[in-house]
């Protein structure tokens, strides 16, 4: 029995690369985890098999993505199988990893792997790229083609090729470690389904769905992000339900209740990409039809020249299973800016694979709206089409046309409200009573804030801390939706006397680190860890830990999570002693396996310099310490190496100022306007009466950063200070080209040019946080250098803590700052 195997720096890496969301980023630490756990901990038998619970919308396939970078780079694997239930979700896999596809996630991927699928697998560039061991390769099949030959698909994979000297299924078996992804996991419970995935004897067989099967074992979910969190977070649109106050039902009404707040969408939409310079978005409504005579009879109204005076007829699109194959492919390219499609009509065939980002209106034709709550035709519009929320709340918001009315909607807000309530659930580490970490799986409730009825709410909605989906009136939403998209055309602009602020344009590129192990030089720190394991041999009893937490919510209540927690501790015996070679080349294959060491043939030499200062370390008890704690070691060194690859990690390259750009964007908000800069804070507040803003108006995400603001718009050593919304001051900060957006500008009146970050105190040093402030300070001194710019640019990263400290003062403040 080893110790937990824990790629916390390479997970840490491949988050930033991948630009994980933080629940996807916290899928991958539990994948991990709990694989360890299950070999190294347990020492249990293949396969582990276990399932992955994400809400529709906030990026199952970044969960993969981030699984096969920790699977490839930290455990050496080659191989992946991608099963799908079908064409759709096997076509939109492959084009995420096309190179050059709009969809493809390979350009941030340190690997390019080579897609196998039932079509091509028997070409001789196939058979050699499965021959290759270095190539990582991805096998994609539908579930259907893997099935004996049942199928035509399933008759090519199960007969004998020649140049496999085996079926094509009979190699798979073969693979040594294979990792299988079983997207859509809960279509997979049928018995031949379920044997065709399961007969592949993976190493690792891991499910991806939002919504398990009832006959999923609840101990096989280890990671739950369910639809309550994911809306909480805002991550996802907030659902708002409409009725009507009427007894009006018939489809015409429908429609057009689903059209008017499509069109206030859409000139929302238009002036806020005006006022932001963003590339704009077409919204479209999914209309969900009973049968396919229904979606035929709304077609025609939808299209006829007396609905909205015929501005339709040529922009609605009719799927069901007799719809003709253009009609597909209309629908695969409704998120193109020049498709023509503002109205899609479903029977049934959208509830998986199909994921757009410009949904924001969805009718349902159905009988009762808790059966569209439940589906999976909800998700297809939930995704956020600029990437994350607007802070304008029309366009951060799915609207609902339900087809009950508004006082039997208020009668069902039990029924709604327990729709939204869920558990997160995830791997955690715990420490038992010998000191031996070990995995657990806790669970939180999630989705407790309750229902909120906007039917009589005079005003836009206020989202903060929501969970749970939003009911209103047809009339009252209306109302809300057009006059949200009457603000947005009223963009802010900044004040007339504001002084003007030149922001310099610096030439930057991505420069992809060449590090290798004949890099380290210096093998003193290897030795050191090997002498710190010797000093702490590893034994292990037995406890238990059971707890609960306090959390405050948004209303500044304060409530109780119950925390439950798996079992923490395990028996084991006295570790058999292995051979010494044995264990050596163990550990050589675990560095050599890490994402921080390139797949070349000459890694194999140049970590023997490592591995010899490690065991000289380890002094002659090597044997004794790695047989009970060859996991650990082996974590250690990772975790060492993976140090010294950051140590020689290429900066982003800053080159030279390309020009000067007067900073005068156009502003955009829907919020509520209040002088009140002091008062209780609130994200959907815009704050006014600012002294020395270039702005009249300012909005904030946190209070901290309101209170910098307050301090020095306070300060009379400051000229002028403006709040930077995302793509006002971009900063290249790692080698994945991904760009940092601090957070304000203050220039003081001698001319220094201050670019502020403001952070929580946990996030202060995390690595992350840290990277984005060195490539800031780069920035800045890059600038200050060239003889064009003229001024000084300085930056300044502050916790919670440095404000507290300030006590009000912006000076002070200064020297706090890192």
């Amino acid at each position: 029995m080893a110790d937990l195997n824990l790629f916390e720096d390479a997970i840490a890496e491949i988050a930033a690369r991948l630009d994980l969301r933080e629940p996807n980023r916290e899928a991958v630490r539990t994948i991990n985890a709990a694989v360890s756990q299950y070999y190294d901990v347990e020492e249990q038998q293949p396969p582990f098999e276990a399932v992955i619970d994400s809400a529709t919308g906030v990026g199952k396939t970044y969960i993969l993505a981030g699984a096969m970078e920790l699977f490839a780079g930290a455990y050496g694997v080659r191989d992946f199988v991608i099963v799908t239930p079908g064409r759709t979700i096997l076509e939109k896999t492959k084009d995420n990893f096309t190179p050059g596809h709009p969809k493809s996630l390979l350009g941030p991927m340190s690997f390019q792997p080579v897609v196998i699928t039932s079509e091509n697998f028997a070409t001789p560039a196939m058979r050699a790229a499965m021959d290759d061991e270095t190539q990582v390769k991805i096998y994609l099949f539908t579930v259907q083609s893997l099935i004996r030959p049942e199928s035509k698909t399933g008759r090519r994979t199960h007969k004998f090729q020649e140049g496999l000297g085996t079926e094509f299924y009979g190699h798979l078996q073969s693979v040594g470690e294979l990792v299988v992804f079983a997207d859509e996991h809960h279509c997979y419970y049928g018995p031949a389904f379920s044997k065709a995935v399961r007969d592949l004897n993976p190493w690792v067989l891991i499910g991806l769905t939002a919504t398990p099967d009832k006959k999923t074992p609840l101990d096989q979910i280890i990671f739950r992000y369910p639809l309550a969190a994911a809306i909480a977070d805002k991550l996802v649109k907030t659902p708002v339900i409409v009725g009507r106050k009427d007894d009006r039902a018939d489809p015409l009404t429908k429609l057009s209740d689903g059209v008017t707040l499509l069109n206030a969408k859409a000139a929302a939409i238009d002036s806020y990409a005006q006022a932001t310079e963003m590339a704009p978005v077409n919204p479209v409504m999914l209309v969900v039809a009973k049968s396919i005579e229904d979606a035929d009879e709304y077609g025609a109204i939808l299209r006829s020249s007396e609905f909205f005076g015929g501005a339709y007829a040529d922009a609605v699109l009719v799927v069901h299973s007799n719809a003709p194959d253009e009609a597909l492919a209309d629908l695969a390219k409704v998120e193109d800016p020049t498709s023509p499609v503002r109205i899609i009509i479903s029977v049934g065939m959208l509830k998986e694979g199909w994921d757009v980002r410009n949904v924001y209106v969805v009718a349902s034709m159905r009988a009762s709206v808790s059966e569209i709550l439940t589906e999976q035709t909800l998700g297809r519009g939930m995704r956020l089409p600029f990437g994350a929320y607007t802070g304008i709340e029309i366009l951060d918001t799915l609207e609902v046309v339900a087809h009950e009315r508004y006082e039997d909607l208020l009668k069902k807000a039990g029924v709604l409200n327990q729709a939204f309530v869920d558990y997160r659930t995830w791997a955690a580490l715990r420490t038992n009573a010998q000191g031996k970490t070990v995995v657990v799986t806790e669970s939180i409730e999630a989705g407790t804030s309750p229902l909120v009825m906007a039917g009589d709410i005079e005003g836009p909605l206020v989202l903060d801390g929501q969970s749970s989906p939003v009911v209103t009136s047809v009339e009252q939403r209306a109302s809300q939706v057009n006059e949200g998209a009457l603000k947005l055309k009223q963009t802010i602009l900044p004040r007339p006397d504001a002084p003007v602020i030149s922001v310099p344009v610096l030439r930057m590129s991505a420069v992809q680190s060449s590090f290798t192990l004949a890099d380290i030089t210096d093998t003193d720190p290897f030795r050191k860890l090997g002498a710190a394991l010797a000093t702490n041999p590893d034994d292990e009893l037995s406890r238990t830990l059971v707890g609960a937490r306090i959390v405050t919510g948004p209303d500044g209540i304060k409530r109780t999570e119950l925390i439950r927690s798996t079992a923490a501790d395990r028996i084991r015996s006295i570790p058999t002693l292995f051979d010494l070679n044995e264990l050596r080349t163990q550990l050589v294959e675990m560095v050599l396996a890490s994402s921080a060491v390139p797949a070349r043939a000459n890694q194999r030499v140049a970590v023997v310099p490592i591995i010899d200062a490690f065991f000289t370390g380890l002094g002659d008890k090597a044997d004794d310490i790695l047989s009970a704690n060859l996991g650990r070691a082996g974590a250690r060194l990772v975790a060492l190496v993976a140090a010294e690859q950051r140590r020689f990690m290429v900066k982003p390259s800053y080159e030279e100022v390309v020009e000067l750009r007067e900073f005068n964007p156009t502003r955009a908000t829907d919020k509520a306007v209040t002088a009140d800069r002091l008062g209780p804070f609130l994200k959907s507040i815009t704050y006014e009466g600012w002294r020395r803003s270039v702005y009249p108006v300012a909005w904030f995400d946190s209070e901290p950063e309101r209170r910098v603001a307050n301090m020095v718009d306070g300060d009379d050593g400051v000229s002028c200070w403006l709040r930077l919304h995302v793509n006002d001051l971009p900063i290249l900060w790692n080698s994945g080209g991904q760009e940092y957006n601090p957070d304000l500008i203050v220039i003081e009146n001698d001319g220094t040019h201050w670019v502020v970050e403001v952070k929580m105190d946990k996030e202060v040093g995390s690595e992350d946080v840290q990277g984005k402030r060195e490539a800031a300070k780069r920035w800045a001194n890059h600038v200050t250098a060239d003889p064009q710019v003229g001024v000084t640019w300085r930056y300044l990263l502050v916790s919670e803590a440095d404000i507290k400290t300030a006590k009000g003062s912006w000076p002070a403040l200064r020297k706090l700052g890192a």
